[in-house]
Parts: C-alpha cells; structure tokens; sequence
C-alpha cells in the first residue's frame, strides 16, 4: 500500500518570503485531504544573554514580555494563514480542517522533531535559506539537521 500523508506539519519562520511554501503546503494538504499543524519555534536566549536579562529586568516584566511576544507570533501566525484562505477561499474550502497553529519554545530543530512525533506527522514542510559553507560548517541550519535525524519524510522549500 502507498504511504499515505495525512498530516503535515510546517515548521513556518515567519519570514515574509514564505509565501509561495505557505501555497504548496495547503496545495498538497488539500490534494492528500491533510490536517496541517503551522508550527513556530520561539529560540531560547544564550546563557550569558539570559543572565544580562535576568539582572536588569523583573522576573514579572520577563513573563509578561515572553506572553506579548507569543501573543504577537500567534497573531502574526493566524493572519498568514487567515489571508492565505482569503486569497485562495474557493480552493480551500475543501480542506479537511482549517490549519491549526502551534509555538513551542526551544531550538527549531529540536522543536521540529518534538511536535512531528507527538503529533504523528507524515511529512515535514520547511524553508532553508542559502547558507556559504562555512556557515553551514559553523552554525548548520536548521533544514540539514532534520534532514539527517528525521525519520519522518522532510520536504525542503528553497526560499527565492
């Protein structure tokens, strides 16, 4: 029996060059009749950033800001996909179920892996940047690290 894909998580940057993957991800949920999880990574703060912060900053300011900061990703999430269903109404009405949003705090890679395995995904929708070699040697990138420990079909969306 052929694989079948019936949930597709974007691990979506917020990068507003994301548009046209935001497209092929609703285009493939729609074509395989897919749940699709729009997930966000909010990236932890270094150590020694983390203790700058903590001296100078209330611990209630620091909940409060951590609290502004998903509000506004959440927000800036569900306008995405909001006029994204707008643009495309017609198309997508035929989608299993509107696009459910989700922001976890961690390393994207780490985060990505996490969410793909609770959530039972069948294939993973990322963008990767162009990176020169040594950056990648450096830093990675977030698309090579999941390529290589994924088990889960990954599918890697150049950004133009």
């Amino acid at each position: 029996m052929l694989p079948k894909i019936t949930t597709i998580l974007y691990a979506y940057d917020l990068d507003g060059k994301t548009h046209d993957t935001m497209e092929l991800v609703m285009s493939l949920a729609l074509a395989h009749q897919a749940k699709i999880i729009l997930m966000h990574s909010m990236e932890p703060l270094g150590a020694q950033t983390a203790n700058m912060i903590n001296n100078y900053i209330p611990a209630e300011d620091l909940q409060s800001m951590r609290k502004e900061a998903k509000a506004d990703i959440e927000s800036r999430l569900k306008k995405s996909v909001n006029n994204l269903m707008q643009e495309y109404s017609e198309e997508l009405a035929n989608l299993p179920a509107p696009p459910e949003t989700v922001i976890v705090y961690g390393t994207p890679a780490d985060s990505i892996d996490t969410v793909a395995k609770e959530r039972n995904v069948d294939m993973i929708i990322m963008n990767s940047r162009t990176h020169s070699r040594l950056g990648q040697m450096i830093i990675g990138s977030t698309a090579n690290k999941i390529i290589h420990s994924s088990s889960i079909p990954v599918l890697v969306v150049p950004i133009k």
